[in-house]
């Protein structure tokens, strides 16, 4: 049995800025000498509507009862646990069915097959593990096909099973030689969408026939193809390489022989592990930096619009924190696992982004090029460009932001639509004032130098205080009338 704590939202300490996740638990394991063990994380739901979190350690299988306050675990199915440093174990369900696969040695090596139907009044029950594959990283259960697709790591890269009788799978097919560096794959519609891994390439490919499985696109990718999630009309594709400074990426798929980049995202450590596409939302692993979840309703501009930080030690790049991410709940709770931190279970309130854009502008009537916004919500920072034009994503809802850290403006973001709204700063800027802190003096006379020495590269603010006999030209002539405002004031 394993051993394992609760604890409570009170005791986690955020390195980045946690928002829109409510913590319900947080269930720590017993890690392996190396400090790792948890992996994926999966859900259940009964005919009750209790839910279940299915999470890997380093002995096996966790399943717990996440409806109940505490939670507690109703299953620990061990399986195999040596050979494999970090301790992959992935997971699927299938009606009442759960379906287990691992990248360990030992015993019980295979898919692991449990009846989860006894669930709540008695428990789950073991059946005959599927001993046609070995070790594997990951599946894949087509729900409209009953089939299994398992990533293989020996003979071909994509093992198929049909789960006609989900109590005992039998072999229905293979990939043959296609896909052969498979890491993750996804089926939609008759289309599997397979992350190639150091094939450095997404394949897609027709499924409708398995005896003549057919090619029908790539998208290259110059880290490591990792995983790829399609929406529910099947025109988005997102992407992951698992690989520092890959950005997450939004592909139109539309058109399998016109495919096309629309939007990228990263967190702050630069490096993300899985995504999940629940509606128009992304539930993303972002390994030190916790769950990241963005909404690509438009998705040439993704807007991050929750996070929640689940590893405690850094944000650093690295192979830490969050593993999985789990939004297909009936209640609206979300699943995380990290490795060195367990199963956390937040309430997500499907909070949605919105989007404002226009210009800011000083003295009623001068854009405000190049100007910092910081929202006072999540500390997120945006910028105006050289016309003082801004385009900022951001979650539903009234939200303050400073300007140069000298002007707070509160813009309301309404779910799902573009507003167009200029911003005029609350303060007048005097000239001579370039530094902006109300006193005319030698400090601006020093700015004033550099810009005419090519020092410093003046915003359209500088320019518009620097330039006091308003010739549109920086020059000696300014530096003559600064001092005298100084002089006579």
């Amino acid at each position: 049995m394993i051993s394992y704590i609760f604890f409570t939202f009170s005791l986690i300490i955020s390195q980045v800025e946690n928002y829109n996740l409510d913590l319900i638990h947080n269930i720590e394991f017993e890690n392996a000498s190396n400090n790792f063990g948890v992996s994926d994380v999966w859900g259940y739901t009964d005919e009750t509507g209790i839910e279940y979190a299915i999470i890997g350690y380093q002995s096996g299988t966790s399943i717990i009862n996440v409806s109940n306050n505490p939670p507690f675990e109703v299953a620990n199915i061990l399986g195999p646990s040596s050979g494999d440093y970090y301790y992959h174990r992935d997971y699927k369900t299938y009606g009442d069915y759960l379906y287990i696969v691992n990248e360990m040695y030992g015993g019980d090596v295979g898919m692991q097959v449990i009846d989860l139907s006894p669930l709540p009044n008695n428990n789950p029950i073991q059946l005959n593990t599927y001993d046609y594959v070995s070790q594997s990283h990951n599946l894949w259960i087509d729900n409209s096909s009953g089939l299994a697709f398992i990533e293989h790591q020996s003979g071909d890269a994509i093992h198929i099973a049909s789960l006609s009788n989900p109590a005992y799978p039998v072999y229905h097919g293979t990939f043959g030689n296609q896909a052969l560096n498979c890491h993750d794959i996804f089926t939609k519609d008759e289309v599997a969408y397979v992350s190639e891994g150091w094939s450095n390439q997404f394949g897609i490919y027709n499924i409708s026939n398995l005896d003549n499985i057919v090619q029908l696109a790539t998208i290259p990718c110059e880290g490591y193809a990792h995983n790829a999630w399609t929406n529910i009309t099947g025109d988005i594709l997102v992407t992951t390489e698992e690989t520092e400074n890959m950005t997450i990426k939004i592909w139109d798929i539309s058109d399998f022989n016109n495919i096309n980049l629309l939007g990228e995202y990263l967190g702050e450590n630069n490096l993300a592990h899985n995504v999940h596409i629940k509606d128009n939302l992304v539930y993303i692993s972002h390994y030190t930096t916790g769950i990241k979840i963005i909404d690509i309703f438009n998705p040439e501009n993704p807007v991050e619009v929750a996070a929640f930080d689940t590893y405690l030690e850094n944000d650093e790049e690295g192979f830490y924190g969050c593993w999985g991410a789990y939004p297909f709940t009936e209640n609206g709770y979300i699943y995380a696992s990290d490795m060195q931190y367990g199963l956390y279970v937040f309430d997500f309130g499907q909070i949605s982004a919105g989007w404002i854009n226009g210009y800011i502008y000083f003295n009623n009537s001068i854009p405000l090029a190049n100007a910092t916004i910081k929202s006072l919500f999540n500390n997120k920072t945006f910028s105006t460009d050289e016309n003082g034009f801004f385009n900022i994503g951001f979650p539903e809802g009234n939200h303050q932001f400073v300007i140069n850290e000298q002007d707070t403006i509160s813009m309301n973001f309404l779910p799902h639509q573009t507003i167009s709204q200029n911003i005029l700063i609350g303060h007048e800027v005097s000239i001579g004032d370039i530094n902006q802190d109300s006193i005319i003096d030698i400090l601006d006379i020093i700015i004033l130098i550099n810009i005419i020495l090519n020092n410093h590269e003046p915003n359209n603010q500088e320019f518009w205080t620097s330039d006091i006999n308003s010739d549109q030209i920086i020059n000696i002539q300014d530096v003559i009338l600064i001092v005298q405002l100084i002089l006579n004031n």
